[in-house]
């Protein structure tokens, strides 16, 4: 699996001392005072915990109407194992039907049937879940069914907490600062939140027949990462 991106790689942190009523490229709310100014970061580490599955029902033949009809049941079937496992309706897509023509091309151009499919997108919570799904859909046949990719469920909880841990650590290098230059650490004048880094959602190998050991996939742990700059008056 790969690993998370890691988009801010160091930190910065800059003492700037301004005399009173000095002309200074800081912030407006800070030219007639002394300040420092640090960056800090916060990270937290979460293991993905949500799943995507899409399994595709396909028919190849001349009957469009009966490949129709078994192509339905199977998506019916797909409908009932998501039933089954409890997984939420919202949390389950199923595609309208597409129907296309084959050709062949050799040795002239020539219509040799049609191909009937649809597709069915599963969401999942848990890696107990997503390995009984993957499994239920090689048990009803379904040979056709491919990861869409795993993620963080509440990354956006987790980014709250990155942001408290970089404005934690920017508070504790602004004081050391003030510290070696033998002055106090005062209020925060300007807090300027930089970003996150936020995991993309990674692909994963599904696995589609139980002999493969659908529980041998492990999705590791990402970062939930969070950056920003400070400005402190000094005393």
């Amino acid at each position: 699996m790969a690993k998370p991106v890691h988009l801010f790689a160091g930190l910065l942190a800059m003492l700037t001392l301004t005399a009173c009523g000095a002309q200074t490229n800081t912030a407006p709310a800070a030219t007639d005072r002394d300040t420092v100014s640090v960056s800090g970061e916060g990270s937290v580490t979460a293991r993905p915990d949500r799943f995507t599955l899409v399994a595709v029902a396909r028919e190849q033949g001349d009957d469009i109407a009966a490949m129709k009809d078994k192509v339905d049941s199977q998506v019916e079937a797909m409908l009932g194992l998501a039933d089954d496992l409890e997984i939420e309706e919202k949390n389950v897509t199923a595609s309208d039907i597409q129907i296309s023509p084959e050709w062949q091309y050799q040795p002239e151009r020539k219509l040799i049937g049609h191909q009937v499919s649809r597709e069915v997108t599963f969401k999942v919570d848990g890696m107990d879940r997503y390995a009984k799904l993957a499994d239920g859909l090689a048990d009803l046949g379904l040979r056709e069914v491919r990861p869409g990719g795993s993620e963080i469920s509440n990354a956006d909880e987790l980014a709250k907490q990155a942001l408290e841990k970089a404005v934690k650590d920017a508070r504790e290098k602004a004081g050391i600062l003030a510290r070696a230059a033998d002055r106090e650490l005062g209020k925060a004048l300007m807090i300027n939140a930089q970003g996150y880094t936020m995991p993309q959602p990674m692909m994963m190998r599904a696995a589609i027949a139980k002999d493969e050991g659908s529980q041998s996939y492990r999705p590791g742990e990402q970062d939930v990462s969070a950056n920003v700059q400070i400005t402190f008056e000094l005393k």
